[in-house]
């Protein structure tokens, strides 16, 4: 090994640790990569989980972007699968702002484009998602309902809250009081364990941001005649109203399986199972990173000349070696996620049909009923007929939102699996005669929360900005709500800044603040 080269370590091989290396490794710079990964394979929450040959998509990933770079970065890894259909020639023509490289070898890894269908189940009933105006949901919801939502939503046009001080007020002056408590604020307060009026109103506006009820109006008109300007990468459209969206063969951690090995193959070193305990600095510089090996259970050092970090904000000021400010610890220690739990369920046959008699095609549920702990509800066989090991079986996932050590996350996974079969049971969603198999997934830190300590966030981030060569990124890293194209761009520009030696940070920042990165609600 040259010890000339600078080592640059890089916490985490998600999204955001992976594209800064694989950027790093393919600049005319050279560079002693090291990655540092907890877990047992790389992906993050991003990562693909394999049960019996039947796959877990973590939280369910949508690939688009308003960012050509991004597009085009994926295309490199998995080429977009043009299987004859119409949906890439009419995309093709539309869309201008990236090139789309023509491939047509389904028996090599590849993306596909695929519909993009989420329904809410409310009332024990399906309704469009966003919700549309149309006939269909004005008998579903009821006439009189319809008519409250209407006077409710031109009450909040014409005397809006002014100074937004929580979510709440944030849904309320966007979509009106009755159609916030139909169907926002029973469902955020079970994703986040926290009433609408806990949470800063920044997550709306980071999430939903430009959503509204007059874009989802404009929306329901363009997709009558234009679906395909509704597609994945149009920058005129809001992200939740996309029609269309881009999906590796199988599942989200393929594409991260291939840029791993690329990345090893340009002389990146990647370690797994290994835990970052803490950084040593020396003036305003890490010097040392602190890993602990659990294959081996032994602890060791690395020196280091730059730090790229993707750990949970918390844990990396825990571990931030000289006095830190008592201010930035305690802020940092009252930072609060979320976690996440998926329980995956094998089926002989899915209970809940169309019209026509046949298995619905949704790629998510959102479950509104109350007093039900299961949120959402993933259709894997709908996302790519490789997420199931054998055809005609159906393999969902009910997702469960809660906290390390309460009371669900302390259920065994039998017991889960029972929870998840009886409420989907009890909702009509299948029958617990048809559950073949079923396995669990828990993802710790899943969500970055904008509750606790957050309003004071900036104290902690300016005191990270001190620090001159370490760089934060990726949705834990940034404490910030990331769809996995943002958690890239902050790597993008963290490694600019290297390439660049520019002692800045303010960019990585701003990305996912910026309306050119604007994406909204869900992976």
């Amino acid at each position: 090994m040259n010890d000339q080269r600078e080592t640059i370590v890089i916490i985490g091989a998600g999204p955001a640790g992976l594209t800064a290396a694989y950027e790093l490794a393919t600049s005319n710079k050279d560079y002693n990569i090291v990655i540092i990964e907890a877990d047992n394979q790389v992906g993050g929450i991003s990562k693909t989980v394999d049960y019996k040959g039947n796959k877990i998509d973590i939280g369910g990933h949508r690939f688009f972007s308003k960012s050509d770079w991004v597009l085009n970065w994926w295309q490199q890894f998995l080429p977009i699968l043009n299987d004859g259909k119409e949906v890439l020639t009419t995309y093709q023509n539309r869309q201008k702002s990236f090139q789309v490289k023509p491939f047509s070898d389904a028996s090599k890894p590849h993306m596909l484009i695929r519909p993009r269908k989420s329904r809410i189940f409310y009332n024990h009933q399906l309704l469009d998602y966003p919700i549309k105006l149309n006939l269909n949901t004005l008998l579903k919801i009821g006439f009189w309902k319809s008519l409250s939502i209407f006077i409710s939503l031109l009450k909040s046009r014409i005397t809006p809250i002014h100074e937004e001080k929580n979510l709440e007020d944030f849904f309320i002056n966007r979509f009106g009081k009755k159609l916030y408590e139909t169907f926002f604020k029973e469902y955020t307060q079970k994703v986040w364990g926290k009433s609408c009026t806990e949470i800063s109103p920044e997550w709306g506006r980071q999430r939903v941001k430009g959503l509204s009820f007059k874009k989802i109006v404009k929306h329901y008109f363009t997709t009558l005649f234009y679906p395909m300007r509704q597609s994945f990468g149009n920058k005129e459209v809001e992200q939740t109203l996309t029609e269309y969206f881009l999906y590796p063969q199988k599942g989200p951690g393929q594409l991260w399986e291939i840029v791993a090995e690329k990345c090893k193959s340009k002389g990146v070193e990647l370690k797994f199972q290994q835990k970052v305990i803490g950084l040593n600095r020396k003036d305003n510089n890490i010097d040392e990173v602190n890993v602990y090996d659990t294959i081996n259970q032994n602890t060791y050092t690395l020196a280091c000349d730059q730090v790229i970090s993707t750990m949970p904000v918390k844990h990396l000021i825990e571990g931030l070696g000289k006095p830190v400010p008592s201010k930035v610890k305690e802020i940092a220690s009252n930072l609060e996620y979320r976690d996440f739990m998926i329980v995956g369920l094998l089926l002989d046959e899915l209970n809940l049909k169309n019209k026509k008699g046949e298995a619905i095609d949704d790629n998510w549920l959102y479950i509104q009923d109350n007093g039900l702990n299961v949120g959402r509800v993933q259709l894997f066989h709908n996302w790519s007929s490789e997420m199931t090991s054998e055809s005609g079986k159906h393999w969902i996932g009910a997702e469960f939102f809660c906290q390390k050590n309460d009371q669900l996350w302390a259920c065994s996974d039998k017991e889960l699996i029972n929870l998840a079969t009886n409420e989907l049971s009890s909702i009509g969603l299948l029958k617990s005669s048809k559950v073949l198999d079923g396995t669990v997934v828990r993802m710790p830190k899943a969500y970055p929360s904008y509750v606790g300590s957050y309003q004071k966030f900036d104290v902690v981030k300016e005191f990270l900005n001190t620090i001159e060569n370490l760089y934060m990124i990726g949705r834990n890293g940034t404490h910030r709500y990331n769809n996995q194209d943002h958690s890239m761009l902050t790597a993008l520009e963290a490694v600019n800044n290297i390439l660049t030696k520019e002692n800045k940070k303010e960019n990585i920042w701003k990305v996912n603040t910026n309306p050119e990165y604007h994406e909204t609600l869900e992976k």
